[in-house]
């Protein structure tokens, strides 16, 4: 670490496997910021009495949780980079800051969300994502604002990793505290081909609100089910919903439907650091012929946080970097950043809802950033 003549940037992430299409804009958000940093002369820590150049280093994790591991020890003992940066998915995270936190190495996590990573105790995961457990807060607030009683919440999370079920049980004790009522929490079926017999449990619990959180593919399989159902309630919000891919698959089926979002690149703040976020979608999309999403989005953030870090510690040295990072405040194109000084948790950075309104997706919580008001009934089936 500590190059003469650059410093050099590592991350495992998934430009194959499952986690592809994430993994990817996780890559080409960092190397924005990388060209970037370059372009504006390198990064200057005082300690290291120059601005050094970035160098990026990537490295296919597959989408495999062991992979992750052996490679992120890789990029620090072999490769000795100064900046280590997480992958995507929150269990690909959890393998990499077990080992992160053995070589005592600051991970900066932009890609997980769980709370499993939280409550695992670890010391050295900086983290910019809204926790899961607070997914859907936003939309619960604003169905308690919009909606007269009864409010019946219906809950479906995906049986498998450890976010689906955080991001269900952050919202059943939301609604719980808010004094909704909870009809029903369901499991989604190993099979699509169950889902039918699912959505026929959830319609006879005749709920208000449905909320779901899954693996991409099964809110995508049970967002068509649903539509095709007829629907089951004014309100469906789910975590897939936030995603360009939805409203791509669903076409003018996607309308009408919810999901709470990291980022947009309509997100309105004025940044302290970085470009806003409109300039980063127009530049992204101009570099790479392809639009951000919100991974894209909190991957550059992330190399925002880490190079004011390294600015204010006067170095790349880990625990220094630890220490400025639990003191910072900072607001980027992703939002606003800051951690707990006790967990190391982020709480200072606050989740979009956003609804699907004809062929747009659009902001409509919380009522500061909101581009359009929401839209509430049962779309008729497509």
């Amino acid at each position: 670490m500590g190059h003469a003549r650059q410093l050099t940037v590592g991350a495992a992430l998934s430009l194959s496997g499952p986690f592809s299409p994430q993994g990817w804009q996780a890559y080409r958000g960092l190397a924005l910021w990388t060209e970037d940093v370059n372009r504006a002369g390198g990064l200057l820590a005082p300690r290291l009495g120059a601005r050094l150049p970035l160098a990026l280093r990537v490295e296919d994790d597959q989408g495999r949780a062991e992979r992750v591991a052996a490679l992120t020890e890789r990029l620090i003992l072999a490769n000795q980079v100064d900046l280590l940066i997480g992958p995507y998915s929150s269990a690909l995270v959890l393998a990499a800051a077990a080992v992160a936190e053995r070589h005592r190495r600051v991970l900066w996590n932009h890609g997980g969300s769980s709370d499993a990573i939280s409550q695992r105790g670890f010391r050295w995961v900086v983290p910019l994502a809204t926790p899961a457990s607070r997914y859907f807060h936003g939309l619960l607030d604003l169905v308690e604002r919009l909606v007269p009683a009864p409010r019946r919440v219906a809950l479906v999370h995906g049986a498998r990793g450890t976010f689906p079920r955080a991001a269900i049980d952050g919202a059943e004790a939301h609604a719980r505290q808010r004094r909704f009522t909870v009809v029903a929490r369901l499991e989604y079926p190993a099979a699509e081909a169950d889902l039918p017999a699912l959505i026929d449990r959830l319609a006879a619990a005749q709920p208000d609100i449905v909320l779901a959180a899954g693996r991409t593919e099964v809110d995508l399989a049970f967002a068509r089910r649903l539509r095709a159902a007829g629907n089951v309630a004014p309100v469906v919000g789910l975590v897939a919903a936030a995603l360009p891919l939805f409203g791509q698959t669903l076409g003018r089926d996607a309308h009408g439907y919810f999901g709470p979002s990291q980022w947009e690149p309509g997100l309105g703040i004025q940044p302290d650091v970085g470009p806003t976020a409109a300039e980063f979608a127009r530049r992204f999309e101009a570099r790479f012929q392809t639009g951000p999403d919100y991974v894209a989005a909190q991957a550059y953030a992330a190399g925002l946080v880490a190079q004011r870090c390294v600015q204010l510690a006067g170095t790349t040295q880990d625990e220094a970097l630890r220490d400025a990072a639990r003191a910072l405040t900072l607001t980027t194109l992703y939002g606003d950043f800051r951690l707990d000084p006790a967990t190391g948790e982020q709480i200072g950075h606050r989740l979009l809802t956003i609804q699907w309104q004809g062929d747009s997706r659009v902001i409509v919580w919380p009522p500061e950033h909101a581009q359009a008001q929401p839209v509430l009934g049962r779309p008729a089936p497509g």
